[in-house]
Formats: C-alpha cells, structure tokens, sequence
C-alpha cells in the first residue's frame, strides 16, 4: 500500500504542474470539488453502488491531495502537515488503539476517550486563538 499512496502522490505532483485545469482550479475550487466528491459518494452508499463508493472514495482522495498540493505552493501547509495533523488526533483520540493497550475498550468508553478529547482540543484551539 505504501508503494501505491507513493505512486499516487507523485502522480498528483505531475498533475498540478503539468495540467493547466488543474492548475485554473486552485485550492478553493478543488474544495469544492471534495465537497461534491462526497455528495456523490453519499449518493452511491445510499444505493449500496459498493463499486462507485469505491471510485467516489478514490475522487474524493484524488481532490484532496489537490487542494492539499495548491495550498503547499502558496505555502499555507503540506501534505505531510495534514497528514501528521491527523495521525496526532488519532492518538488523541484513540488512545486504546495503540500497541501499548492491554485491553479492549468498551464502545461507551472510546465515545467517552473520545468526547474528552474533543473539549480538550477546543480549550486548546481557543487558548492559541485568544493568544
């Protein structure tokens, strides 16, 4: 799996550079786009079309890497920022998931991990906001 998001990575490099839509586009319109991306992707879950899920997933991805990819050139973020961004909240929130949990977590308990991540990450994000 590695070697395909690498491969894929690479293909959306060539594409922002050699595609002059892609490059027209810019970050705000493949925002949109994901956001239609997904509106098609709930349209085909709906319809239990589990082969377009598949593709709509993969055009969802396919715009995100975009928009992630226009914003490293204004420099405003990477896609290693988002990607660490994430991995971070996973942790945070998921605790229970890591090779170092003894035990399995009840479904009440990982809402509960996970409720009190959320005010934890709020009361941070309004500590560096008021800043």
């Amino acid at each position: 799996m590695k070697q395909s998001f690498e491969e894929f990575i690479d293909l959306i490099d060539k594409s922002t550079e050699g595609d002059p839509w892609v490059r027209d586009r810019k970050l705000e319109g493949y925002c949109q786009s994901v956001a239609n991306e997904v509106q098609e992707l709930l349209e085909a879950i709906e319809k239990k079309d589990y082969e377009n899920v598949k593709e709509e997933l993969g055009d969802v991805l396919m715009d995100w890497a975009h928009a992630c990819k226009l914003a490293e050139e204004r420099g405003l973020f990477t896609i290693k920022d988002v990607l660490e961004g994430i991995n971070a909240k996973i942790k945070r929130r998921k605790p229970y998931i890591l090779d170092n949990q003894k035990r399995i977590v009840t479904k009440e308990e990982a809402v509960e991990i996970w409720k009190k991540a959320k005010v934890l990450e709020k009361e941070e994000k309004e500590k560096r906001k008021n800043k």
